[in-house]
């Protein structure tokens, strides 16, 4: 899922402040493949970024391919909403 709503209301406010988002989910770490899903090549492939089980690795998995970092990763998104644990609390 996507995790804890931001909030002061930390483990150890001694040393945690807050816990907030630093990226909307959704956006795109950056491409695990050398491929983009547009077929192109991704110009800021890193291999020690790639693992076998990183999300849209070269669709190995029958996921997508990731887009490059900052671009909306639809896919992404839609997973985390699924496995998303809903509470009002």
């Amino acid at each position: 899922g996507v995790g804890l709503r931001p909030t002061t209301e930390t483990a150890n406010p001694e040393i945690i402040d807050a816990y907030f988002w630093l990226k909307t989910p959704g956006e795109s770490d950056g491409c695990s493949s050398e491929r983009l899903p547009d077929g192109g090549l991704c110009r800021r492939y890193d291999p020690d970024c790639s693992s076998e089980d990183s999300l849209g690795d070269d669709g190995a998995h029958g996921e997508p391919l990731a887009p490059k970092a900052g671009d909306w990763f639809d896919y992404q998104i839609k997973q985390l909403a699924a496995n998303a644990r809903m509470s009002l609390a």
